[in-house]
Parts: structure tokens; C-alpha cells; sequence
């Protein structure tokens, strides 16, 4: 019997990011899924002041920290910021040093994996990242052993 390669598209991994910023902060939540539909998700809140377009960045870099982790080598991330997803891509240009310099980290961390694509999809499609998001702004004590809650105490783009 003939072994069937598995179709690379069918070993893409797929990574949902939403932010959400408020009066209380930023928070950000990620759905990383496998190609075996395997779910991890991600609830981020950030000790540091954070605008939407940096919390964007800060998910989307913590996204791609737990793919490398994960082993995934192929990762189609779906975010609903245009601004992020066009900046990656290369379609938007920065403006701004800091933004360079979360561009500069995401496009390092992408050269951990063989295939790396970013598109900005509606926010009617992200719903789940997006009610991730929220919860990170609630307390921890009570989220479910499935999510996992890490609190960031430094932006990702400063000097280790």
C-alpha cells in the first residue's frame, strides 16, 4: 500500500490575533490552530501602555513565539488590522520608529518558518480572537485550563 503525502496547505497552521484597548489598558487574545485542528488559545495583557497598532503587533509576535514552539513550519496568520497585515506584506509603509521595529522583529521571527503569510480578514471572521481579547482584561483566576494567560511586562521589540 502507497503512503499519501499529506498536501502542504493541509499542514498550514492558522493563527487568529485580536487587540483590544481601553480606559484599562490593552489586551490582546490569539487562536493558534494545527492542521490537525488541534486549538491553543492565547490571552494577552499588557503591563506597559500599548496603542491598538502596537497591541496588534505585540499579539501577532506572541502568535509567532508559540508557533516556533509548536514546531509549525507553515502559519497563515489572519488578523482584522489592516494596518498590521499591509505593513507585514509590505503593501503599507511605516511611519513611525517604533512601528519599524515591530515590522523589523515580525518579519525576523518569519524567517523561523518556511511559509509565513499574513492577511487581514473582517471582523465578523475573528470573532473568537476578539472575545479572547476581552476576557484578557478580566481576572485570571477564573479562565479555563485551555486558555493560557500571560502578562507582558516589557514590549517585545526592546533590547533583551
Amino acid at each position: 500500500m502507497a503512503v499519501k503525502e499529506i498536501p502542504e496547505e493541509s499542514r498550514k497552521w492558522t493563527l487568529y490575533t485580536d487587540e483590544a484597548s481601553s480606559r484599562e489598558g490593552s489586551r490582546s487574545g490569539l487562536i493558534l490552530t494545527s492542521p490537525e485542528v488541534e486549538e491553543v488559545m492565547y490571552a494577552l495583557r499588557f503591563d506597559f501602555h500599548t496603542s491598538n497598532n502596537e497591541a496588534e503587533y505585540e499579539v501577532l509576535l506572541a502568535g509567532q513565539r508559540l508557533a516556533k514552539q509548536m514546531g509549525a513550519e507553515a502559519i497563515a496568520a489572519l488578523t482584522d488590522s489592516r494596518l498590521a497585515a499591509n505593513q507585514v506584506n509590505g503593501s503599507f509603509e511605516t511611519r513611525d520608529k517604533r512601528m519599524e521595529r515591530y515590522v523589523k522583529t515580525v518579519r525576523q521571527l518569519t524567517k523561523s518558518f518556511k511559509e509565513f503569510t499574513t492577511k487581514q480578514i473582517p471582523r465578523s471572521e475573528n470573532k473568537r480572537a476578539c472575545a479572547l481579547s476581552k476576557l484578557a482584561s478580566t481576572c485570571f483566576d477564573h479562565l479555563s485550563k485551555k486558555v493560557l494567560v500571560e502578562v507582558l511586562k516589557e514590549r517585545s521589540i526592546e533590547e533583551q
